[in-house]
C-alpha cells in the first residue's frame, strides 16, 4: 500500500457513502437501510445515501457492488438470498464465500407458521396430520419461490416427513387475501406489524416460531422445537457487506460505527417496532454465519430440488 492510499484509509470516509439495497423503496429493509443511513451519516460526518437496485433476488445490487472500487465507498444491504443463491444458481458470476468483505449482521426477523383463525387446524400436529392423510393437498402459502419463509416450510415438511402443495404469492398482501379468504390452508410468514395486527385482533392464529426460544410479544406460541422438531430453527436476516479487498482498517470502522447506531434507543426500538432484532457483532461472526446459511439452506435446495424458473 503506497503512503498516498494509507492516508486515505486513515481518513475514511471523506466523500459521500452509498448503501446499495437489493430491494425496492418503500418496505421494511428499506426503512432499515435509510434508518441506518441517517444515523450512520452523523457518527462518519459524510452523507450516507440508500441506493436501490432491485431486481433478481439481489443478484443486480451484488454485481453492481462487485464494479464498484473495494474502498469502502459503495456497500450492500443483504438478506437470506444471499447465501440461498449459490445453490439457487449454478452459474453466479460471483464466488458468494470469496467476493465480500462482511461487516455486520443488522438484524433477524422472527417468522410465524398461520391459520386462519377459524381453520380446522388448531396446532402444527394437526396440519401435519391431515398432510400425511392427503399428501399433496393441504396447502401453504409463501411471499414467493426460494423467499426465506418458502426454504424454512419445506424444511419442515421435510423434518415432519409430510408433502404439502406450495402455493407462491408476489408478496405479503396477496398471500394474507388467501389466507383469509380460506384459498391457501396454511401461511409462512416474516413477523411484521401487518401481521402482528392479524394476530391481535383473531383473525389469524399463530401455530408455530422457528426459533430456539418463545418470542416475548407472542409468548403463546410455541416454537417448533418445543413441538418435536429442533432443527426447524429459521428466520429472515439482514446484513451489510462491502467488496473482498476492502482495507481491513475501514472495514473494522464500520463495523464499530454501525455497532454503536444498532445499540442507540432510537435505532433499537424503531427496529423492534417493525419486528426486527438488533443484532450487531464482528465481521468475523457475519462471516461465519453466511457459510452456516449456504450450507444449511443449499441442503434444503437441493434435497427438495426448489428451482426459480
Amino acid at each position: 500500500m503506497s503512503g498516498a492510499q494509507a492516508a486515505d484509509h486513515a481518513a475514511y470516509p471523506n466523500r459521500l457513502v452509498k448503501i446499495v439495497l437489493a430491494y425496492e423503496a418503500g418496505g421494511s429493509v428499506d426503512f432499515l437501510a435509510r434508518k441506518l443511513s441517517e444515523a450512520l451519516s452523523t457518527r462518519l460526518g459524510q452523507p450516507v445515501i440508500v441506493e436501490p437496485r432491485p431486481g433478481a433476488n439481489e443478484r443486480i445490487a451484488s454485481q453492481y457492488l462487485l464494479s464498484q472500487p473495494a474502498d469502502g465507498y459503495s456497500l450492500l444491504l443483504v438478506a437470506v438470498p444471499h447465501a440461498t443463491n449459490a445453490a439457487l444458481f449454478p452459474n453466479l458470476p460471483y464466488d458468494t464465500r470469496k467476493s465480500f468483505a462482511p461487516i455486520i449482521l443488522l438484524a433477524d426477523v422472527s417468522q410465524l407458521v398461520v391459520v386462519r383463525a377459524d381453520s380446522e387446524y388448531k396446532t402444527f400436529a394437526d396440519v401435519v396430520k391431515a398432510a400425511k392423510a392427503k399428501p399433496g393437498q393441504v396447502s401453504y402459502g409463501s411471499p414467493g419461490i426460494a423467499t426465506g419463509t418458502h426454504l424454512m416450510m419445506e424444511m419442515l415438511n421435510q423434518l415432519a416427513g409430510i408433502e404439502m402443495l406450495h402455493v407462491p404469492y408476489k408478496g405479503l398482501a396477496p398471500l394474507t387475501a388467501a389466507i383469509l379468504g380460506g384459498h391457501t390452508d396454511v401461511g409462512v410468514y416474516s413477523v411484521s406489524p401487518q401481521l402482528m395486527g392479524l394476530v391481535e385482533s383473531g383473525r389469524i392464529r399463530a401455530l408455530g416460531i422457528p426459533s430456539r426460544e418463545r418470542w416475548s410479544a407472542l409468548p403463546n406460541v410455541p416454537t417448533f422445537a418445543e413441538q418435536g422438531y429442533p432443527q426447524a430453527i429459521g428466520g429472515t436476516w439482514f446484513g451489510l457487506l462491502a467488496k473482498a479487498g476492502t482495507p481491513p482498517e475501514v472495514v473494522q470502522r464500520l463495523n464499530r460505527e454501525i455497532n454503536a447506531v444498532l445499540a442507540t434507543p432510537d435505532v433499537r426500538s424503531s427496529m423492534l417496532n417493525i419486528g426486527m432484532n438488533p443484532v450487531g457483532g464482528t465481521p468475523e461472526q457475519f462471516g461465519t454465519h453466511i457459510g452456516q446459511e449456504i450450507d444449511r439452506w443449499g441442503k434444503v435446495i437441493r434435497s427438495r430440488n426448489i428451482r426459480i424458473e
